[in-house]
């Protein structure tokens, strides 16, 4: 199983319905909004890396009101 936590920026104003998109999301186990760099902290997972990194660039990024992800891949 690979998992990573996906650091998400937001249009302003746009916080809660992105987390509302993403939670119904089958790969996206949790969803958080956070102070700091990113508004939203995201934990997700999938079967394999290269799936992970196919759910992010081609779902994930998609949804209106994201402007930026960063992806941190959990290793251990």
């Amino acid at each position: 199983m690979a998992r990573a936590y996906l650091k998400i920026n937001v249009e302003p104003g746009q916080e809660k319905e992105v987390i509302k998109k993403i939670t119904a999301m089958e790969n996206v186990l949790e969803a958080n909004l956070t102070s700091g760099e990113q508004d939203i902290i995201a934990l997700i997972q999938a079967s394999n890396y290269e799936e992970l990194m196919r759910f992010v660039v081609t779902k994930l990024r998609t949804v209106d009101g994201i402007s930026r992800t960063i992806t941190n891949l959990i290793l251990d």
